[in-house]
């Protein structure tokens, strides 16, 4: 089997696997989890997983609170004409975006630094 990637080119018999941007042909995937390359897959779990909550959390949350700030708190407790209130409730899922952000970069910070800590450790 031959890959091809910028212009590398890896003839293999076995199957070929990218692990950390390096390309791998064994017969014994052992080796692999032998030197430790194959242990992040924990981190990548839980990354993508962060990653899916915050998309889930930026697509429902501003347009939520847009509809919501805008038929509940400026209508219907504010009582502002209809033009008005679609402004306002822009705002607030604007600075909804802004806030699901900040924490998407607080998180995965954190996280970062956690596993570059353990990482350390061994």
């Amino acid at each position: 089997m031959s890959v091809h990637f910028f212009s590398f080119s890896i003839h293999c018999s076995s199957a070929v696997k990218i692990i950390n941007n390096s390309h791998f042909c064994c017969e014994n995937w052992q080796t692999l989890e032998e030197t430790g390359l194959l242990r992040n897959d924990g981190s990548l779990i839980s990354a993508l997983k962060t990653l899916l909550f915050f998309t889930v959390l930026m697509i429902t949350l501003p347009i939520g609170l847009y509809f919501a700030s805008k038929a509940y708190l400026f209508e219907g407790t504010l009582g502002m004409s209809s033009s008005d209130s679609y402004f306002y409730a822009a705002i607030v899922a604007v600075v909804a975006v802004h806030m699901v952000l900040a924490m998407f970069v607080y998180v995965a910070w954190n996280e970062g630094s956690r596993q570059w800590r353990e990482g350390k450790q061994d």
